[in-house]
């Protein structure tokens, strides 16, 4: 069952390296040269869904890495066997680790289809909002950290000591191929899981990203160092609103930026223009 989820991956790496080079790519490029807008951000996000989500087959799949790896560890598989699986995983952190967020942001269409759906409810808007607010939204934010990990340590600890393959059984990126998935509840368990997470998204931003995904685990900790960050110039005025409209509280003053997921809520709200992608 490995060997053949490896090789239809596989299959895959043109279009998937394709897909998320250059949607990520144009999102990140767009924010940098301050040419985003919302009507082209919702439009990557479409081309995302559709391309790597619908079309490809939900790639690229940064939970099924994590599976094979975890998988291997407990059936004391040799090592090679995954090393496209690591490969793969390397690259991506890697990329968070350059510029930032960004594959999550764009290039992930398991990440677009919820970045898309907060749109309905986290509108660049701060009615009915305050400071008091946003530093209650931090405590929750640290608990958010711990709910993630608990998550990475019970899938770790589930599938290489019980080698049950919850991850894979799951994983909502599976759930794209809708159009290939059998009636069998346990094959449909992949999209109801996408289904849930888009619906949840309308409530709860980028939940999936933020409490479950183990790949969001590591990428919090080397989005913490990455070289690109959106940051604050000298025309800030202090005037609070990017604290007061981002939904990862990662517009705070000294914040690492490690949950920043280039929503441009900031940039939008800014009324001084004083937030620029910039190397750190």
């Amino acid at each position: 069952m490995i060997l053949q989820s490896m090789s239809m991956n596989l299959a895959l790496a043109i279009p998937m390296f394709i897909t998320w080079i250059v949607i990520s790519g144009m999102g990140f490029y767009l924010i940098y040269s301050n040419k985003s807008s919302l009507k082209v951000l919702i439009f990557l996000y479409f081309c995302s869904i559709i391309i790597g989500g619908f079309l490809i087959g939900g790639v690229p799949n940064a939970v099924l890495p994590f599976q094979q790896i975890f998988m291997v560890i407990g059936l004391k598989m040799p090592i090679p066997l995954v090393i496209p699986m690591i490969i793969i995983l390397l690259l991506l952190l890697f990329s968070v680790l350059l510029l930032g967020r960004i594959f999550c942001g764009f290039g992930c269409p398991l990440g677009a289809l919820q970045e898309l759906a907060s749109r309905v409810k986290f509108k660049s808007k701060i009615k009915g909002k305050n400071k008091k607010n946003s530093r209650i939204s931090i405590l929750f934010q640290k608990r958010q950290k711990i709910i993630r990990w608990a998550f990475f340590l019970f899938f770790g600890i589930v599938t290489i000591f019980i080698g049950f393959p919850i991850l894979q059984i799951i994983n909502p990126f599976i759930g794209f191929n809708l159009f290939n998935l059998s009636f069998e509840i346990l094959l449909m368990i992949p999209l109801i899981s996408l289904v849930i997470t888009f619906i949840v998204s309308f409530f709860v931003y980028r939940p999936w990203c933020r409490y479950i995904c183990p790949f969001g685990a590591l990428a919090s900790v080397t989005g913490r160092f990455s070289k690109y960050k959106l940051t604050r110039t000298d025309a800030c005025t202090n005037c609070g609103l990017c604290e007061r409209i981002c939904p990862t509280n990662e517009a705070l003053e000294g914040s690492k930026k490690s949950e920043c997921y280039y929503c441009t809520r900031c940039i939008d709200i800014c009324p001084q223009d004083a937030i620029k992608l910039r190397k750190r």
